[in-house]
């Protein structure tokens, strides 16, 4: 009986041992999928773009610093494409909302997200960004981190810089890269440099590889060094954004042995032949039908038709280039088009870059020609910015709870090798969105931020997203919309079908919120997408499907939004309200121009024929800094005469041109 008991006992130690290693596989397994090592993680690049006011500066006197960066990046983003084009690209942009006269430290905004195949559409974003405000560039680095790499586990990432200067928030990039490499955030920098200055070597040399393109020749060096020193990294295919296949197992094939089918050809009508003896065969067995499990229907998007709208008058605004060119704006719209296009389909740049035709500006007249300036303009920053005093703006805070709205979702299940989740968004009636808005699943009982992802769409079809089995409510940053509780099985594809309503756009003047805006309309389209042109009167609230468009409001000068609309939201617009100018010459003049402030720039909106009727020489301006530039009579020499003046809202500001 002892040995009985001892047997019992050894075979019982066995398999305690047997037990533990597999339980030290098993976490060895996920800890290998957990922390995937960077080579053998596909790529992501996130493109950091400078948009402050000094990027309207020259580069290399033909363009300005932003256009040169945009043309730095197709040439990075092409580059890559034709090693691998599984590359996933983003691009953030700084300083491009506020003016440099607000001092925004929070003017950071990723203008288009991770997605396959999206050169042509970051492109295309670039054309309609204009350069004006501060470089928050630690706290645009901090949002990078947190808000665009949320998925280090999986992907390698990368951000490439690209900036003319420093800092000049007052933070501090090397604490914000200290911070994050805490948090276990990952990813590797490049700074690109468009001016060539030492120091800001030594201000970025805790970020990452510095590289200088201050001239045309440093471009094909610096994409090759980026390039060179991730070839592993960009040879590795499948970046998840590609559309999935449905994950659902094929079904079992049962093998059938079907007995061959003889045909007789047909019998000779003048050469009858006996009758052969009737042969009895067995029945062939009937073959068996195996029926493959249906599959789900997939949603199609639906396109409503849209009656098509006639030959509008479209401003084609170019954001990058100077206006150089004298504009008479007759509510902006002033180049006809009779078939606009929205999306323009920019040539890849091939290395070397071809040289662009030199813009040559209008000459500048000699201080000592100019009247005494009430409202000087803004000092252009060195490479290198003084740091500036925090504004008293808060940085972006997120939606308030008490603002979402829970709505209707239904949930499909299909069998998988791992645990996903595809959202998608639908009216309810057969029509699905497109739209890529960044998502957050927060765990229903405990509130805990799970995952912030934003949705991926190819073909159609979203992308599937890798996440926890668990019990998640789904918010919009933004939106009101809510789906709570929605159960994510494990081992399957997830599809989860969210009912949300559309968005919808309204105006109002920041300092008179209650008056209606009855003076102007807008012009609403959506210039990544296509689609017909809205005219939107300002004093309505007008229903659109959410996405992105562009607002341009036939204000003096023109007031122009980029706007990202949400499920279940109305935006607001603010409008200034205007001051009157009054041109007291009684005397003719002739034509004058008026430019108005622009960043650091001036650009010019508005012609106007001074003939000695002050009752006609009147304009309602938007509150700013103005130039009105024009020729004396008589006066020697072809330089135009600059007066400055400022309109403030509600006022009337009288100007008197000197003859």
């Amino acid at each position: 009986m002892e040995t009985g008991k001892h047997g019992f006992k050894d075979l019982k130690r066995t398999y305690n041992i047997r037990i533990g290693i597999l339980l030290i596989i098993s976490m060895l397994a996920a800890y290998r999928s957990f922390g995937q090592p960077e080579a053998q993680k596909p790529a992501r690049i996130l493109f950091l773009l400078d948009a402050s006011s000094s990027m309207l500066s020259d580069w290399q006197g033909r363009e300005n610093r932003f256009h040169a960066a945009s043309r730095i990046i197709g040439a990075i983003a092409d580059s890559i494409h034709g090693i691998n084009p599984d590359v996933a690209f983003a691009l953030r942009v700084y300083g491009n909302q506020f003016p440099a006269q607000d001092k925004n430290c929070y003017d950071s905004r990723l203008e288009v997200p991770f997605g396959y195949n999206n050169v042509e559409r970051i492109q295309a974003r670039l054309r309609y960004l204009h350069p004006m405000g501060f470089s928050p560039i630690a706290w645009s680095l901090a949002q990078t981190a947190e808000l665009d790499f949320t998925e280090s586990n999986s992907f390698a990432y990368s951000i490439v810089l690209i900036t003319d200067g420093g800092e000049s928030c007052g933070g501090d990039i090397c604490a914000t890269v200290t911070n994050l490499l805490s948090k276990k955030i990952s990813f590797k920098p490049y700074i690109l440099s468009l001016v060539e200055y030492e120091p800001l070597r030594q201000q970025y040399a805790c970020l990452g590889k510095y590289l200088t393109v201050a001239t045309e020749k440093d471009i094909i060096p610096a994409v090759k060094t980026i390039i060179g020193d991730n070839r592993v990294i960009f040879s590795i295919r499948g970046t998840g954004l590609k559309t999935i296949a449905g994950a659902t197992p094929p079904p079992t094939i049962v093998p059938v042995k079907m007995q061959p089918r003889s045909v007789a050809p047909p019998k000779a009508e003048e050469d009858p032949k006996p009758a052969t003896p009737k042969v009895v065969q067995p029945e062939p067995r009937q073959p068996v039908v195996v029926k493959a499990p249906a599959p789900v229907k997939e949603p199609v998007p639906v396109k409503e038709e849209e009656p098509r709208a006639p030959a509008r008058n479209i401003v084609q605004v170019d954001r990058i280039r100077r206006h150089t060119k004298l504009l008479r704006l007759n509510n902006l719209y002033v180049l006809p088009d009779p078939n606009p296009v929205t999306v323009p389909r920019l040539p890849r740049i091939k290395i070397p870059l071809e040289e662009e035709p030199r813009i040559v500006a209008s000459t500048p007249p000699p201080a000592t020609n100019r009247p005494p300036v009430t409202q000087p303009l803004p000092e252009r920053r060195p490479a290198t910015k003084p740091p500036a005093e925090r504004p008293p703006a808060k940085p972006p805070v997120a939606d308030k709870k008490e603002k979402e709205e829970p709505v209707d979702f239904l949930v499909k299940q299909d069998e998988a090798q791992e645990t996903t989740a595809q959202i998608y968004f639908t009216n309810g009636q057969g029509k699905f969105y497109l739209t890529e808005p960044r998502m957050i699943f927060r765990d229903s009982k405990t509130q805990k931020e799970i995952k912030s992802v934003y949705r991926n769409v190819s073909g159609g079809e979203p992308t599937p997203i890798k996440i926890p089995e668990g019990t998640y409510d789904i918010v919009i940053p933004g939106s009101k919309a809510k789906a709570s509780n929605v159960t994510v099985a494990p081992n399957k594809t997830n599809k989860i079908y969210i009912k949300v309503g559309r968005a919808s756009l309204a105006f109002h003047y920041s300092t008179a919120p209650k008056r209606p805006v009855k003076e102007y309309t807008a012009l609403v389209s959506k210039r990544f997408e296509g689609g017909p042109v809205v005219k939107h009167r300002c004093d309505e609230e007008l229903p659109y499907d959410p996405t992105n468009y562009h607002v341009e409001i036939n204000t003096l000068p023109p007031t122009i939004y980029n706007v990202d609309l949400n499920f279940n939201e109305v935006k607001l617009l603010d409008i200034p309200e205007a001051g009157t100018l009054e041109i007291t010459n009684t005397v003719s003049f002739g034509k004058v121009q008026f430019w108005y402030r622009l960043g650091d720039a001036f650009v010019p909106f508005l012609e106007m024929m001074i003939n000695g009727n002050t009752a006609a020489q009147r304009a309602n301006l938007l509150p700013g800094a103005y130039q009105v530039r024009y020729f004396k009579r008589n006066a020697a020499g072809q330089e135009a005469t600059v007066r400055a003046f400022s309109i403030k809202s509600n006022a009337v500001t009288q100007v008197q041109l000197e003859p």
